[in-house]
């Protein structure tokens, strides 16, 4: 029976046989071969063709759901659906008793090709719609009803005339059960095409598309049960009734299984609604589309210190500090989608707590019906916020504004036309502190400052620290110099910090918005021009900004550039100052100095290059030049003459040039390269120099006095003089300064206990300045024996020193 089931399905149930019946005007080419149990074969296969088409068209909407399918595709699959259509079709007519229908034409298979066709594209386009629209989906099965109903009822009118006996009870039992099934096919498609959270598994697909085959093959034969003489056309003799509880089973377990799966993701829906709403970290109120809240969880309680009964009668807006500012994001909400806005709201016991609020609206069914509010405690974020920029804008140590908060100051006093101004100030001996006492000491001076400054200022500006010891304030209004005074004279009084007393002086300059500067930078460019001319006046004082200052300032970076190329081509010249013997008058070495006679600007006084030199710290490279170019005219000297007749040169060396670690090195290597006994070398240094680091420098000068140079303190007394480090480093030579030399006729004592410091502590001294005979006949009766100045010899160029004192004329040693 197989055997013969098959040959009658290749032949006549076959895109072939059914092509050729087409061609042939309706006429079956083949004889159909009955065979017992065969009708009830082709019954299955028109459910299999039916349920192959249901899965396909699930296949096929699913993949249109993720992604984006041409029109010509969808086209495809419904041709594709109406030709399957006409298959199941074909197959049904074997099934029935009457063998191939003898009457089939062309236009029966165009029409049902083409009905078919359309019935895809519908459900196509349908199955992807989101579930839950009932209406849409009552209107869109009646239209799918009545198109199949159509399709089925082609079948007998078409093929069958000779059969037609309309029973109308059948009839119309038959349209009702074709429109729940169609419905309930609908349904089943759509919802798993929408996913509804289930998991739909292989076994359940292929089972809801078998059921799909056997409703709709059974409302195949309720329709021709209905219009035909039902009894007679069927072989094995069944009623109405039995293809309709068929029918009605496939639709129940249509209906019965998605339900079921359903009701699961329900559940899984709830416990995750239940999870999101009570296991949220954060607060979450259920409100309705007026503000009523309905839930709250846990944390709303906690936040609000509300209970859970208190708080769902509440209005929403209630809760929050400004309820306009909350009606207004909730009528933002009402446009739809999500909605974000920072608070405030109050608490049960009236704390005020900074929130982030995120609302989200309830859709049903298209239409908003409330909305969540997901409600998280930013207090703390607000709090981290403010002590970060709280930081960001001001000192670490002083708690004062900084810089990038001074400048904003300023600008938004230069915004509103505000006249005022800014007092830079500098504190000339802080350095000095902070080196003796270490610099958590003079972190304290640094807070005790900066407070000192707040007091004096009493809220009318504000006091900024800029770096270091400089303070900035900006004071509105044209008191600037009252005050700049006034903070003067506090400063100089002693500030006690653990058991010491402390003098800082203020140096300060002045600058005012709009009068000197109406941008930012210039301003303060200018007030710090004006403070370093405070400096240089003597500092302890304030000066303030003059353009001419800002010229001053122009040529000191036009020099320092000018300074460079001097330094690369050797500009400089050097000039010998011999030292005499005060009693036999004879030359006991020299002084080395520098002189820059600029091409363009003339004569440039060391007063003048030497400070921006060191400033810029081009002073190094000048100081090592110098050393390099005199151990070359020691080294010429020792070549052309008698070594006995070479002076000892002394050479400056500022604080910058000996604190640096290879200085010693360098000298000791210099020394090597010219073959050359340090004793012919003096190096001077200031009292600043010795002040900076006792336990440095004595290692620095011990490695120095290896190689046999003398070591001197230049301008000795003028500084803080410390008898301790005179006994602690070792030094060879005190340099009296010119300022005590001048009126040593009348006054011998300060000269005089320099004199007697130096005997007892086995150093030499030298006196400088000497002019008058006067003068050194003092120095004579104090025992000073060796003096330096104009009364003997002003400096000299290095040709006129060599021909003078180099090559003729014999030296004391």
């Amino acid at each position: 029976m197989i055997r013969l089931y098959l040959i009658n399905l290749c032949y006549h149930a076959c895109p072939i046989q059914v092509i050729l019946t087409f061609v042939a005007g309706g006429k079956t080419l083949l004889p159909f071969i009955d065979i017992p149990g065969i009708h009830l074969l082709y019954t299955i296969t028109s459910v299999l063709l039916i349920s192959v088409l249901t899965r396909l068209v699930l296949y096929v909407s699913q993949h249109m759901m993720r992604t984006d399918v041409s029109t010509w595709k969808v086209i495809l699959v419904s041709l594709g659906t109406g030709l399957s259509a006409i298959l199941a079709t074909y197959s049904f007519t074997l099934s029935i008793d009457a063998g191939p229908a003898p009457q089939a034409t062309w236009l029966f298979f165009i029409v049902n090709f083409l009905l078919s066709s359309v019935s895809g594209a519908l459900i196509l386009r349908v199955v992807r719609s989101p579930i839950g629209n009932t209406r849409h989906d009552l209107l869109i099965s009646l239209l799918l009803a009545a198109l199949i109903y159509l399709l089925h009822m082609l079948t007998p009118i078409s093929l069958y005339p000779n059969l037609i006996d309309v029973h109308f009870i059948e009839v119309l039992t038959s349209m009702v059960l074709t429109q729940s099934t169609i419905f309930t096919l609908f349904r089943f498609l759509n919802m798993y095409t929408n996913g509804e959270q289930m998991k739909w598994s292989k076994l359940l697909l292929l089972f809801g598309s078998l059921m799909s085959g056997i409703a709709i093959v059974g409302l195949g034969y309720c329709i021709f049960a209905a219009f035909t003489s039902y009894q007679s056309a069927m072989s094995y003799n069944l009623h109405f009734m039995l293809p309709t509880v068929i029918v009605l089973t496939s639709n129940t377990v249509l209906t019965v299984i998605p339900l079921l799966y359903r009701n699961r993701a329900l559940v899984t829906t709830q416990q995750l609604y239940q999870s999101l709403f009570n296991d949220n970290p954060n607060a979450v109120l259920a409100v309705e589309k007026y503000g009523s809240i309905l839930h709250a969880n846990k944390e709303s309680e906690f936040l609000t210190g509300y209970n859970g009964d208190a708080i769902k009668r509440m209005d929403a807006a209630a809760l929050f500090l400004n309820k306009e500012i909350f009606r207004n994001h909730l009528n933002i909400l009402k446009n739809g989608g999500s909605h974000q806005w920072d608070t405030k709201i109050i608490s049960r016991s009236g704390v005020q707590i900074d929130v982030h609020v995120t609302g989200i609206p309830t859709i049903v069914k298209h239409h908003i019906v409330g909305y969540f509010l997901v409600i998280k405690d930013i207090s703390q974020t607000i709090e981290t916020a403010k002590q970060v920029e709280f930081l960001a804008y001001h000192d670490d140590l002083t708690k004062l504004p900084n810089r990038r908060l001074m400048q904003k100051q300023m600008q938004e006093y230069a915004g509103k036309g505000t006249s005022f101004s800014i007092l830079l100030i500098d504190y000339d001996l802080f350095k000095r502190i902070n080196d003796i006492f270490g610099h958590s000491f003079g972190d304290k001076v640094l807070v005790e400052t900066a407070a000192r400054l707040e007091r004096i200022l009493d809220g009318k500006g504000t006091v900024n620290r800029v770096g270091g010891d400089e303070f900035l304030l900006i004071v509105p209004g044209e008191s600037a110099t009252r005050l700049a005074q006034y903070i003067v004279e506090q400063f100089r009084q002693p500030m006690r910090l653990q058991d010491y007393e402390h003098v800082l002086q203020a140096s300060i300059g002045i600058a005012s918005f709009p009068e000197h500067a109406e941008d930012m930078d210039n301003l303060y460019k200018y007030a710090d021009i004006a403070m370093y001319q405070t400096k240089e006046n003597g500092g302890n004082n304030y000066t303030v900004f003059q353009p001419e200052m800002a010229e001053k300032q122009v040529l000191r970076f036009e020099i320092e550039h000018e300074l460079q190329e001097a330094i690369e081509t050797q500009a400089f010249d050097l000039y010998f100052q011999p030292k005499f013997h005060s009693f036999k008058r004879t030359i006991t070495g020299a002084e080395v100095l520098l002189r820059w006679n600029h091409p363009e600007r003339g004569f440039i006084p060391p007063n003048i290059f030497i400070p921006i030199a060191e400033e810029s710290g081009l002073i190094v490279a000048i100081e090592r030049s110098v050393i390099e170019r005199v151990m070359a005219c020691l080294a010429k000297w020792l070549e052309e003459t008698d070594e006995c007749t070479i002076p000892c040169i002394s050479i400056n060396v500022s604080v910058i040039t000996f604190l640096q670690d290879d200085f010693s090195s360098f000298f000791r290597d210099r020394l090597n390269h010219y073959n050359l006994d340090g004793s012919l070398l003096e190096l001077e240094i200031t009292e600043r120099v010795v002040m900076q680091n006792e336990t440095k420098i004595n290692s620095i000068l011990q490695k120095l006095r290896k190689t046999g140079v003398k070591i001197s303190i230049d301008d000795f007394g003028t500084g803080y003089s410390s008898l301790n480090y005179l006994d602690k480093l070792e030094v060879d030579i005190l340099k009296i300064d010119q300022t005590f030399i001048q009126h040593i006729e009348y006054n011998q004592s300060i000269v005089a206990t320099i004199q007697s410091l130096a005997e007892n502590l086995k150093l030499h001294t030298i006196a400088e300045g000497v002019e008058t005979e006067a003068q050194l006949q003092a120095l004579q009766e104090l025992g000073c024996t060796e003096v330096q100045g104009y009364l003997f010899s002003k400096p000299l160029p290095q040709p006129d020193f060599e021909s003078a004192y180099i090559m003729h004329i014999p030296v004391d040693a």
